[in-house]
C-alpha cells in the first residue's frame, strides 16, 4: 500500500520506490479499485523505456496518476495504470497486438519514444495525430503548447504540420574539460587557456574563438603533452554521430540535403567541405581521440572480407564508459551526455562552435487507445510546470522554456523580465558593468535606485554619451519610455536610442558563468536537432540504428586491414552512400512516391519502373515493371501479327491475281466478279489495318488504322450485300437485264461509301494524332504515356453506326433468302458473315474507344480480324479456286444450269 502526500504531489516511499531493483511491470491502482472487475475499472497500458535496472522515470509516471486519477474519479470513470519497461528498442521496434486479451501489456495506450522514432509508429498508422489537443490546450489555458516550447522543438514533434508527441524530457549534449591536466600542461609551456566561460582569453565573441578547430588543436597539445589522448566521447547510443553532426553544422556544413523530395547526404562531392572536415581526419587518425567503438566489433570487421555492398556494412557498438564509473578518466576534453556523475577535476564548459545537439523524447497516444481524451489531460498533469514531473524527469533543463530540471529549478525562479530586473537590483549603491562593442569591452558604472515601486538605474560614468535621466524597470526596453529591463541571468537591456539596445553584463556574473545551469542554458540556445533545418522523418531512426558515421570514424581510426583504404574523399563518399540508403524511406506506405519509367523493352514489352524517392523490399508487393502502351514489333504478338498479316495479304493478293486472270471463267463469271474483287480488296485492306496497330503510337498510323479498317469492312459489308440481293433477283426471276435496278442497287452503296469516305475526312481534321493519357499503378500513383487520339468520338461513332446499317440490311436480306434451296444458299453464308462481322465491328470499336492498359486484349481483337477476314475470303471465294482447278464442280454445275434454264426463258 502506498501513500500519497497531496502536498509534494509525490508517494511518501518515493525515495525508496527509486531503489526497487529488476521491476519490469508496475501496477498502480487506487485501494477501492484494485479488486474490482474490468467492467468497472479501465487500466492503461504505458510503454515506458526504462529497463530493469531503472525504475527512476516509471516512479515518475507513477507520482502524477493520483492528480489524474481524481480528476477521472470526478467524471465517473475510473483507471488503472500498468508501465511496462520496454527499453529503447522495444518502444518503438515492438508490434503492437490488441488482439490478444490474454496479452493487453501488448496493447500499449501510451509509449514514450525518442525525437528520431516518432515518425516509424506514425506512418505505420498506430499514433494519433495531436492538433486537436494542442488547439483545445490554447483554447483552455490561453497560451499555446508551442509557444512555451525551446527553440527548435517543433523540428522534432512535428511532422507534415502534424503534432506527433508532447515533449517530455530534454536531451542534449555537453562539454567537460579536465582542469588539473589543464594546469599540468600549461605549468609545462604548452598554450592552453581554460574552455570559456572559465577564462576571458576567448572575449566576448567566444563562439568565433573556442571553435572546433581549436578544441582539436587542445586534443593533440594534450597528446603530445602527457602521451594520452587529449578528447574522449562518452555515450551508449550514437555519441559519434552527434558530435560529427555539431561539427557540421558549426562549420556550415549541411549534414542533410533535400533534392527532389529526398533526403540525402549533404557534404559528399564538395571540395571545401571535405577541407574543414580535415580537423576530424586529424583527430582520428593520429588518436587524438580515445577508444570509443567495441573493440570485439571492430576486430571482427577488420579479419573479414571487406563488405561487399550497403547491407553488409557493420554496425559497431559504442563503449559505455558510464558501465564503470569508478575508473572512468578523462584526460582533456570529454563530449557527454548530460548526466549528474560527478568526475574529479572535471567541469562543464561551453560547447564550440556555433551549435550543438538537441533531442529528447515525448510521450504519443496510440490509436488503438478508447481514452485519448482522458490520456492528454494525464499528459496535461506531466506538463504542468506547477507540478514537480517535468522537473523531476529532467536534471538541468526541460523542453519548455522557463521550466527547469530539479538541479536547476531554484536557480531559475518563474518571472517576468519586470520581475527579474527588480530581482536583480535588490542593493542600493553604484555597481560596474561591462557591454562589448567591435572595439572592445567597455565599462560602465550604473547607480541602483531602490523605491517603493519600480527599481531605477541612471548613469554615473562611461567613455560614450548616454541619457542622463533615469531608466525604470519594465518588461522592455524603451527610449521613449525610458525603460530598461532584464536579458538574462545578470544581464540588462539598455536602450541607447529609438532603435538600439544594448547588453549590460554585471561584474557580478563573472563568478556565476561557470555554473553548470547557465553553461547548458547556453548550450540549449544554440542547439539543432540532428535533421536540421527539416522536420523529424521515419528514416532518421533506420539512419541512427546504421551508424554510417561510426563506419566513417572507424576507417579514419582503426583502419580495415585488407583493404586500401582510399582518399578521404572517397572514405566520405562510401559513408554518403550508407546515409543516402538509410534516408530513402520504404516504398510501401508511402503517400508521395515519385518515380520514372524506362523506355519500352521491345523483346518483353515491359517498361522498368524507377523508384525516385523511396526503395523497395523483397515483399512490398509493389511493380517493378510496367507493360508498354503499344504491341512491340519485336515482340512475340507483334511478331506473330505480323507473319499472320503478311501471310494473309499474300493469299488475298494471290486469290486477287487468280480472280482478275480467271475472269472470263464461268464460275468466277457467275459468281459475279466485281462481288470477288472487291470483297477480296476489302479483305486486303482489313488486314493491311493490322499493320497500323503494331508499334509505337505515331499520327500517321493512328489515322490510317481508322482508315484502312473503316473502308475494309464498309467495303466487306457492302460486297456480301450486294451479293445477298442478287441472289435473291435471281431466285425470284428479278430480270437482271434491267439496267435501272442494277444501277440504284450498286448507287444506293457507292453513296453510303463516299459518304463514309466525307466523314471520316472530317473525323480526319479532328484528330489530334498522339495524345497523352494518364493512368494509374495501384499504390504507387498515376503516370502519363501516349496513345492514339479517338478524335471526335460523335463522327467516328456515326461511321461505326453507318456500317451496323449495312450489316441489318444485309441480314434482313440474308433473311428474306431463307427459303432458298440449299444448294444455292449464298443467302445463309452471308446471314453468318453478317454476324462475325458484327462481331467485328463491337471489338473492333471498343479497342478503338476504350482505354485498356493491357496489350492482350488488342492482339485478341487483331487476330480475329485476320482470322475472320481469311474465313470470309474463304467461305465465298474457295470452292471457286477449287473448281477453277478441277476440284469440286458439283454445286457450281447446278447454279450454271439454275442460271442457264433462266436465260433460256427469258430468251423465249
Amino acid at each position: 500500500m502506498l501513500e500519497y502526500d497531496e502536498s509534494r504531489k509525490l508517494y511518501t516511499d518515493d525515495y525508496k520506490l527509486h531503489n526497487t531493483p529488476n521491476v519490469k511491470t508496475a501496477i498502480v491502482c487506487s485501494e477501492e479499485d484494485i479488486n474490482q472487475p474490468d467492467d468497472v475499472k479501465d487500466t492503461i497500458v504505458f510503454w515506458n523505456t526504462s529497463n530493469l535496472n531503472e525504475i527512476f522515470s516509471t516512479i515518475i509516471y507513477m507520482d502524477a496518476f493520483p492528480i489524474w486519477y481524481n480528476q477521472q474519479k470526478e467524471k465517473g470513470h475510473r483507471f488503472c495504470l500498468r508501465i511496462e519497461a520496454v527499453g529503447w528498442d522495444k518502444n518503438v521496434s515492438e508490434d503492437i497486438n490488441c488482439d490478444d486479451p490474454e496479452r493487453k501489456h501488448l496493447c500499449p495506450d501510451l509509449i514514450i519514444l525518442g525525437t528520431t522514432q516518432f515518425t516509424y509508429r506514425y506512418y505505420r498508422d498506430e499514433t494519433i495525430n495531436l492538433n486537436k489537443y494542442f488547439r483545445n490546450y490554447f483554447k483552455k489555458e490561453g497560451k499555446s503548447l508551442e509557444s512555451m516550447l525551446n527553440k527548435y522543438a517543433h523540428y522534432d514533434y512535428r511532422i507534415d504540420n502534424n503534432w506527433l508527441a508532447v515533449p517530455i524530457i530534454s536531451d542534449y549534449r555537453t562539454l567537460r574539460f579536465n582542469k588539473k591536466t589543464f594546469d599540468y600542461c600549461i605549468n609545462k609551456g604548452y598554450d592552453l587557456h581554460y574552455p570559456p566561460p572559465f577564462s576571458d582569453y576567448w572575449g566576448s565573441n567566444y563562439k568565433e574563438t573556442w571553435t572546433w578547430e581549436k578544441a582539436f588543436e587542445y586534443a593533440e597539445i594534450i597528446y603530445k603533452c602527457t602521451g594520452k589522448p587529449g578528447f574522449k566521447i562518452v555515450g551508449s547510443k550514437s555519441e559519434d554521430t552527434k558530435l560529427f553532426i555539431i561539427i557540421c553544422q558549426s562549420l556550415g556544413i549541411p549534414f542533410i540535403v533535400e533534392e527532389n523530395e529526398v533526403k540525402k547526404c549533404g557534404f559528399r562531392n564538395n571540395p571545401e567541405y571535405i577541407n574543414k572536415l580535415s580537423i576530424v581526419k586529424k583527430l582520428f587518425e593520429n588518436h587524438y581521440i580515445e577508444e570509443w567503438l567495441d573493440r570485439s566489433a571492430i576486430d571482427h570487421w577488420k579479419n573479414s572480407p571487406y563488405p561487399k555492398n550497403i547491407d553488409e556494412q557493420p554496425t559497431f557498438p559504442l563503449l559505455d564508459s558510464y558501465a564503470d564509473i569508478n575508473t572512468m578518466t578523462v584526460n582533456g576534453l570529454m563530449f557527454d551526455v548530460s548526466t549528474t556523475y560527478d568526475l574529479p577535476d572535471c567541469k562543464y564548459c561551453y560547447m564550440p562552435g556555433t551549435s550543438s545537439f538537441q533531442g529528447g523524447s515525448g510521450i504519443v497516444i496510440t490509436k488503438n487507445s478508447k481514452f485519448p481524451d482522458e490520456l492528454f489531460e494525464y499528459i496535461e498533469v506531466l506538463i504542468n510546470g506547477k507540478n514537480p514531473y517535468l522537473q523531476n524527469l529532467n536534471n538541468y533543463i526541460t523542453p519548455y522554456e522557463k521550466v527547469y530540471g530539479n538541479l536547476c529549478s531554484t536557480l531559475y525562479e518563474k518571472k517576468s523580465k519586470k520581475e527579474y530586473c527588480n530581482s536583480l537590483l535588490n542593493v542600493d549603491g553604484i555597481f560596474p558593468y561591462y557591454y562589448n562593442t567591435d572595439s572592445g569591452t567597455n565599462v560602465i558604472y550604473l547607480k541602483h535606485i531602490i523605491t517603493d515601486l519600480d527599481k531605477q538605474i541612471s548613469i554615473i560614468n562611461s567613455n560614450r554619451d548616454f541619457y542622463s535621466g533615469v531608466y525604470t524597470c519594465g518588461e522592455k526596453a524603451s527610449y521613449e519610455e525610458k525603460t530598461f529591463t532584464f536579458s538574462d541571468q545578470y544581464k540588462l537591456e539598455l536602450p541607447v536610442d529609438k532603435d538600439k539596445t544594448i547588453i549590460l553584463k554585471s561584474m557580478e556574473d563573472i563568478k556565476d558563468q561557470t555554473h553548470p545551469c547557465n553553461i547548458f542554458q547556453e548550450s540549449l540556445e544554440k542547439s539543432k536537432p540532428i535533421q536540421f533545418p527539416y522536420n523529424t522523418f521515419s528514416e532518421i531512426n533506420a539512419f541512427e540504428l546504421k551508424s554510417p558515421i561510426s563506419l566513417l570514424l572507424a576507417h579514419l581510426y582503426y583502419k580495415h586491414n585488407d583493404t586500401n583504404e582510399g582518399s578521404f574523399e572517397s572514405i566520405i563518399n562510401e559513408c554518403c552512400d550508407i546515409i543516402d540508403d538509410a534516408l530513402l524511406p520504404r516504398c510501401k506506405g508511402h503517400t508521395k512516391i515519385k518515380f520514372k519509367l524506362g523506355e519500352c523493352n521491345e523483346q518483353n514489352e515491359l517498361r522498368d519502373i524507377t523508384y525516385l524517392n523511396c526503395k523497395l523490399t523483397d515483399n512490398d508487393d509493389l511493380q517493378r515493371e510496367l507493360e508498354c502502351p503499344y504491341i512491340s514489333s519485336k515482340n512475340f504478338k507483334g511478331l506473330f501479327l505480323t507473319i499472320i498479316s503478311l501471310i494473309a495479304i499474300i493469299i488475298e493478293i494471290f486469290i486477287i491475281v487468280i480472280v482478275i486472270k480467271f475472269r472470263n471463267e464461268k464460275c468466277i463469271l457467275l459468281s459475279g466478279f466485281e462481288f470477288l474483287f472487291f470483297l477480296i480488296l476489302s479483305s486486303l485492306i482489313l488486314d493491311i489495318s493490322v499493320y497500323f496497330w503494331v508499334g509505337e503510337a505515331v499520327k500517321y498510323k493512328c489515322i490510317l488504322k481508322i482508315w484502312t479498317m473503316i473502308i475494309g469492312i464498309t467495303g466487306l459489308i457492302s460486297s456480301y450485300s450486294i451479293k445477298s440481293e442478287i441472289i435473291i433477283s435471281i431466285y425470284n426471276n428479278k430480270k437482271l437485264t434491267q439496267s435501272n435496278y442494277k444501277m440504284r442497287t450498286y448507287l444506293l452503296y457507292v453513296i453510303i461509301f463516299i459518304f463514309q469516305l466525307i466523314l471520316l475526312t472530317w473525323w480526319t481534321f479532328t484528330h489530334k494524332g498522339v495524345e497523352e493519357r494518364e493512368s494509374y499503378i495501384k499504390d504507387v500513383g498515376s503516370y502519363k504515356y501516349n496513345a492514339c487520339s479517338i478524335g471526335n468520338e460523335n463522327i467516328l461513332t456515326l461511321i461505326f453506326l453507318i456500317d451496323y446499317t449495312l450489316l441489318v440490311i444485309s441480314i434482313i436480306m440474308s433473311y428474306r433468302g431463307r427459303n432458298i434451296p440449299t444448294e444455292f444458299n449464298y443467302s445463309k453464308k452471308i446471314f453468318f458473315t453478317s454476324l462475325l462481322s458484327a462481331l467485328l465491328m463491337t471489338v473492333y470499336y471498343l479497342a478503338v474507344t476504350s482505354t485498356v492498359e493491357k496489350n492482350l486484349p488488342y492482339f485478341i481483337v487483331l487476330i480475329l480480324v485476320l482470322v475472320i477476314t481469311l474465313y470470309i475470303n474463304f467461305t465465298f471465294i474457295g470452292e471457286k479456286l477449287l473448281m477453277l482447278f478441277n476440284l469440286d464442280n458439283e454445286s457450281m454445275t447446278s447454279l450454271i444450269s439454275l442460271l442457264t434454264s433462266e436465260e433460256s426463258k427469258k430468251n423465249g
